[in-house]
């Protein structure tokens, strides 16, 4: 599970410079997908998401540009925008549960400076930098993750009753779920994990990002508050390296 954030002024301080406004796959044959299934790492069948690109496989990441005069410019800034269902099935005995309350990606180096663009109704808050306990799997730093503003058990501070994170029961297609929009310094090419070619490169399409996809659920059932990370399940079978940047 992607742990709490903790207080960070240095964290704080790059969100709100870059506040104005990636992953490779491990198999070349899968650089075509157009959409990713997650299952939960430890309840594979009980906290499942999809998560997609706004309309098609190849979906570009946003330039941001800065015109001065007759001159743009590039900022090295990137959007990437992205679609999270949750297809967990609800629980018959704890209605709208569980909930997906976090998605993180690990990128190539250690970038920072990443900001929530979509959406900005204070529910949802980025930390950067943050250790990412995967069942079963190495440990991994996810360069940046975006993060229900919930406390250790899921739940809202103050207001138990309406829950923070994106709820249960929502079907597996293309635009379904929350739409996030995140800017930050995203890598234009990420290494092709394929080959042992370190000039062979993949172009950083929305898709290309989400395959490193970690998505955290809570709610799942009643152990240790249920609970749970998952990561994108290829189809057909194929392995999916863990952590993705070594």
């Amino acid at each position: 599970m992607i742990p709490r954030p903790t207080t960070d002024p240095r964290s704080l301080s790059r969100r709100l410079r870059v506040g104005a406004l990636a992953c490779a796959l491990a198999l070349a044959a899968l650089a075509a997908v157009s959409a990713h299934t997650v299952r939960g790492l430890q309840s594979n069948a009980l906290a499942t998401a999809f998560v997609s690109s706004p309309s098609a496989g190849g979906d570009p990441l946003i330039a941001l540009l800065w015109r001065n005069g007759t001159t743009t410019l590039d900022t090295g800034l990137r959007v990437a925008c992205f679609y999270v269902a949750n297809t967990s099935p609800e629980r018959a005995d704890r209605p709208g549960w569980p909930r997906v309350t976090a998605v993180g990606f690990e990128l190539p180096g250690s970038p920072e400076g990443f900001a929530l663009v979509e959406p900005l109704n204070g529910d949802w808050e980025v930390v950067e930098n943050v250790a990412a306990a995967l069942p079963g799997h190495d440990a991994v730093t996810l360069d940046v993750a975006i993060r229900a503003r919930i406390n250790p058990t899921g739940r809202t501070p103050g207001q138990p009753r309406s829950p923070r994170g994106i709820p249960p029961g929502q079907t597996p297609q293309r635009g379904n779920g929350t739409r996030f929009c995140l800017s930050g310094p995203f890598p234009d090419k990420v290494p092709n994990l394929s080959t042992d070619d370190p000039d062979d490169m993949l172009t950083t399409t929305v898709e290309v990002l989400l395959n490193g996809v970690v998505v955290g659920f809570h709610g799942v059932d009643d152990g240790e508050d249920g609970i749970d990370a998952g990561i994108w399940v290829p189809t057909p079978p194929a392995t999916r390296p863990v952590p993705m940047y070594p």
